[in-house]
């Protein structure tokens, strides 16, 4: 069943791509649009998570991908197919996710880069007058999520953060429990998350000719080309394990709080 634009921004705060509340929400009412047959997306960033949400968006008829954005040219091709596959059309492929909020066509942009790129993307996005979904963490420190607030509400844009355990049925009734009392007092919780990964060292060297680097480093500190930094492991583009994966758990333990 076709929904609206506005139907379809509703749905998703409300969960259906992962919903967001309080720091993570950064959310604001969208702005009246008329109904429409499809919803105009673009995707900044396919790497794994990036094709998977793509795949996801391009499954829904009410949604068109309009637009594939990688500084990487080698991950086009599955990201592509995959929109081909479910919509029968290819959508355009570009690097420079500017190209998409330049487009007057586009409705909303899915972020899902490094986290040193999420808190830029989503001013600009905003800025732009686009909607955006946007993976977690919401941004690479406290400063840049302060920003992505403001600029949500300044620009009156939906900004939604996948933190998805929210979405899940788990999670509101551990929280329904723990607030209910039945526990007793709740004073202290912990969050781990540890991985065994493997060591990341590898040596500088040039970057393939099939990605651009310094668009990579976008907002992050000038560094010579290493795989290394795909890793989650170093500060300057990203908070470690406990922002990847641990976020979810801490995000949690925090939705559990009584408000």
């Amino acid at each position: 069943m076709a929904v609206s634009r506005r139907r379809f921004l509703e749905r998703s705060i409300r969960g259906g791509f992962g919903v967001a509340a309080g720091v993570y929400s950064l959310s604001a009412a969208s702005k009246a649009v008329a109904p429409s047959d499809k919803v105009v997306v673009g995707v900044m960033g396919v790497g794994g998570r990036g094709t998977f949400l793509t795949q996801e968006f391009a499954s829904r008829p009410e949604v068109g991908i309009a637009y594939i954005c990688d500084v990487d040219s080698r991950k086009f091709q599955r990201a592509v197919k995959v929109v081909e596959e479910k919509q029968g059309k290819a959508p355009r492929t570009i690097s420079d996710f500017r190209r998409i909020l330049e487009d007057k066509n586009v409705d909303a942009m899915v972020c899902a880069t490094p986290d040193h790129w999420h808190g830029v993307a989503t001013v600009m996005a905003c800025q732009a007058g686009k909607d955006i979904y946007v993976e977690k963490p919401a941004s690479h420190n406290i400063w840049e999520g302060r920003k992505m607030v403001e600029a949500a509400r300044q620009h009156n844009r939906v900004v939604q953060v996948g933190m998805q355990n929210r979405s899940n049925s788990y999670g509101r009734s551990a929280r329904d429990l723990i607030q209910s009392g039945k526990l007793g007092g709740v004073h202290l919780v912990r969050v781990y998350n540890m991985l065994n990964r493997a060591p990341v060292e590898s040596p500088d060297s040039a970057p393939p000719p099939e990605l651009d680097w310094n668009m990579w480093l976008g907002p992050g500190p000038l560094r010579p080309y290493n795989p290394k930094y795909f890793q989650r492991v170093f500060w300057d583009f990203n908070g470690g394990l406990m922002t990847d994966d641990g976020v979810h758990q801490m995000d949690l333990a925090r939705i559990a709080q009584k408000p």
